[in-house]
């Protein structure tokens, strides 16, 4: 090396690179973006709530059982205080029905009264107490549906009781029952 020439002077390639200079520089600052990210994080909660709202609101509820869905329907029966006689009766055969057609197979809301204690006779699974007493109470709704006038005196939350009753009888069948019958096989093939 020659004493009398000059160092070339080096010049960094980029700001984070080592400098060789012994004068002071000033350092390369570096802010946090406090604020975008206080945006950001208030958009996603915000969006966050909105979503849970609405899962919350327009979630699918429980399927109600058929039985409950009975059960719910009798209970509101029981409610009104003196219930016109027809509109009564209609609603409990309606309910009673409904349900041994939902839960048996059985197409009773298709079917005189007749037909459907005959179709239950048919099949045997049924206590002969239990099928007198929804023969009364099917015998009672005909007459309060159809006749020209009612008897005055009956009594709503006993005419619901009896209804439970051959419901819970029937409940228990369906549960207990270990092949029920189905709306594609015939009746008097299947098991109550």
């Amino acid at each position: 090396m020659q004493s009398g020439s000059p160092l070339p002077e080096i010049t960094p390639a980029h700001a984070d690179d080592i400098r060789d200079t012994l004068a002071t520089e000033q350092l390369p600052v570096f802010e946090f973006p406090w604020e975008e990210v206080l945006i950001g994080v208030s958009v996603a909660l915000l969006i966050a709530v909105i979503v849970i709202y609405l899962r919350r609101r327009f979630r699918p509820r429980p399927a109600e059982s058929i039985e409950s869905r009975a059960r719910r329907r009798l209970a509101a029966l029981a409610a009104h205080a003196s219930p016109d006689p027809r509109a009564f009766h209609a609603e409990l055969a309606d309910v009673l029905l409904g349900y041994v057609e939902a839960s048996v197979g059985l197409p009773s809301t298709r079917l005189t009264s007749s037909e459907v204690l005959r179709a239950f006779r048919a099949n045997g699974r049924m206590t002969a107490e239990w099928r007198e007493r929804l023969e009364e109470l099917l015998a009672e709704c005909d007459r309060a549906k159809f006749a020209p006038s009612f008897d005055s005196a009956w009594d709503p939350k006993a005419t619901v009781l009896r209804a439970r009753l051959i419901l819970d009888g029937l409940a228990v069948q369906v549960a207990t029952a270990p092949r029920l019958a189905s709306p594609w096989e015939g009746w008097g093939d299947a098991a109550l």
